[in-house]
């Protein structure tokens, strides 16, 4: 069974070398990019797919497919999701996260600032605060190579 190594929230989902830099500080092969809407577009895939390195194995899932994905394969995986609901869904699966690296977060409508990369609304304190419950590693951080802020103190 495979193990979520890190899992990212990235309202890009996948974008620049981000893949290629958190692949290699890993040191895993596989990436999973969970997200319902793109699942189903092929030319945001394939746009996905010039930002992954040949030597990185992506794969493209809804949210309800990562279970039985994790359950069939052997490697460790990166896995990147659009939103904290979809963590939250995947928790609900019985999938076990142990860190969780919140890259960015775009403004929206119902949001407010936590840093410069990062808006949140209560839904996602409220999700972000459950995982932390469970004793789970949250911080906001932009690459393997920047600043790692750590969620709580940000709260705080």
């Amino acid at each position: 069974m495979s193990e979520i190594k890190l899992a990212r929230i990235d309202s890009r989902l996948s974008h620049g070398k981000m893949v290629e830099s958190f692949s290699k500080k890993l040191d895993i092969d596989t990436v999973i990019i969970a997200n319902d809407d793109l699942y189903q577009d092929e030319f945001r895939k394939d746009l996905m797919d010039l930002t992954i390195p040949d030597d990185i194995r992506a794969f493209y899932l809804k949210i309800d497919m990562v279970r039985d994905f994790l359950a069939s394969h052997k490697e460790d995986v990166f896995l990147i999701v659009e939103n904290a609901k979809d963590l939250e869904d995947l928790r609900n699966q019985g999938i076990r996260i142990k860190e969780i690296n919140i890259g960015i977060i775009h403004m929206s409508i119902g949001k407010k600032a936590l840093t410069e990369e990062v808006a949140v609304d209560s839904d996602d304190l409220r999700i972000f605060k459950e995982f932390m419950d469970e004793g789970c590693n949250l911080y906001v951080r932009l690459s393997p190579y920047s600043q790692r802020m750590e969620l709580h103190s940000l709260l705080n």
